[in-house]
């Protein structure tokens, strides 16, 4: 047996003996734990990566295979997941994963906007922030010459290039960016005197600023989301209802791990009601892990900078059944539109727009957003001016024919 070989299986040991006695102490952590619903949520998401691994080391030789058996087999927080939510045989689970049918999403998940008022926990809609970590990426090269290229080449690897920041929850599936149609679609509305926006917030309960005075509703993502609604209304004649319920207070305590679950059956109630609503905006602040701030100016303003964020129903190996989207090509379309009109106004208002897998709740109509806007760095007036220049490029793709 050669150097080299002596060499790559003692890594090999060692890898597997390190990962066992670092999972072995989360496991314990986990399963000692009285209020678990965060580890819950990293015990699944490890278990998902571990089973993406095993499935990319099937194009490498046996040693890789073996390392990654071994893993699956010692590792206490599988099953710790095993045991919580399906109670499915471990070998089971590798057959699934190992065919493409991750268990997390066939064997947890299950559609809950009808149980009684019981709100389940869907993995999928989760959007776990503990640690703000920044998603957008600037625009690198002028803004106009991007917009430019891009109606002129109709190029689907140029808008991935150009347009959007991909989250390692997902991959892209091309087929759905068809650029000539996403440019073309017609979103414009007809204003009545009948509601035709909805504003919600999400993380309501838990989105303030740099200088939000404590407790000031006024001075949070929700006080943002009625300075929207008041321009939305005065200057441009849309009926907006303005949905202020704060989805992650639940009795008392912020659980931001299950607002969309929460906020999913109310929204389709309103919906029901308001059958004359065509556009749904969940409106967020966004985080990042330092104290850079997002600012740009407009109009002689320190104005906040935003994304559009999207959720294409898609992880690494394919689409999330469970989490189907009928609305997302006119999701996709829709929020791209408004980032070209914001490039064209706007220069330097907005990031690349943001793709990670689930859903979001933006499956309830074609012209549903989801925002994230500016950061915890950022002042309360920075973003309540970002309101100014959204709502007039909402206005232009909404009237525009």
């Amino acid at each position: 047996m050669n150097a080299k070989k002596v060499r790559k299986i003692g890594l090999s040991i060692l890898l597997v003996f390190f990962v066992f006695i670092g999972s072995n102490a989360v496991g314990i952590l986990v399963l000692n734990s009285k209020d678990d619903n965060w580890l819950k949520q990293i015990c699944l998401c490890a278990c998902q990566d571990i089973f993406n691994y095993r499935l990319e080391c099937y194009q490498y030789g046996k040693g890789e295979k073996a390392v990654s058996t071994m893993v699956m087999h010692q590792m206490p927080m599988l099953q710790y997941a095993v045991k919580n939510y399906e109670k499915v045989e471990q070998e089971n689970i590798i057959t699934q994963a190992a065919t493409g049918s991750l268990w997390l999403e066939n064997q947890i998940a299950k559609e809950n906007s009808k149980n009684q008022g019981k709100v389940d926990y869907i993995p999928g809609e989760a959007y776990i922030e503990d640690v703000p970590l920044e998603t957008g990426t600037e625009q690198t090269i002028q803004e106009s010459t991007i917009v430019k290229k891009l109606k002129e080449n109709r190029s689907v690897d140029y808008l991935l290039k150009n347009f959007y920041t991909v989250d390692s929850t997902t991959k892209v599936d091309k087929t759905l960016f068809d650029v000539k149609k996403m440019l073309s679609k017609d979103f414009s509305i007809k204003k009545d005197n009948k509601p035709q926006i909805l504003i919600f917030h999400t993380h309501g309960a838990s989105e303030s600023f740099c200088d939000s005075r404590e407790g000031v509703e006024e001075d949070s993502v929700v006080g943002v989301g009625s300075y929207l609604t008041q321009i939305l209304e005065n200057k441009y004649g849309y009926q907006v209802i303005h949905d202020k319920t704060k989805y992650d207070n639940i009795n008392g305590k912020i659980d931001r791990s299950r607002a969309y679950n929460y906020a999913l059956p109310s929204i389709q109630e309103t919906l029901e009601k308001n059958k004359s609503i065509e556009v749904v905006i969940d409106l967020h602040r966004d985080g990042v892990s330092g104290k850079q701030k997002r600012v740009t100016t407009i109009n002689g303003k320190k104005t906040a900078k935003f994304m559009f964020f999207n959720g294409i129903s898609r992880n690494t190996i394919g689409p999330i059944a469970y989490l189907y989207n009928p609305n997302l090509e006119g999701n996709l379309s829709f929020s791209l539109q408004l980032k070209i009109k914001a490039m064209e106004k706007y220069p330097d208002l907005t990031l690349s727009n943001y793709l990670k897998g689930y859903r979001y709740n933006l499956h309830l109509k074609e012209r549903s957003l989801l925002i994230e806007l500016g950061n915890q760095n950022n002042t309360v007036e920075e973003v309540k001016n970002a309101m100014e220049p959204l709502a007039d490029i909402l206005n232009e793709i909404l009237n525009e024919k």
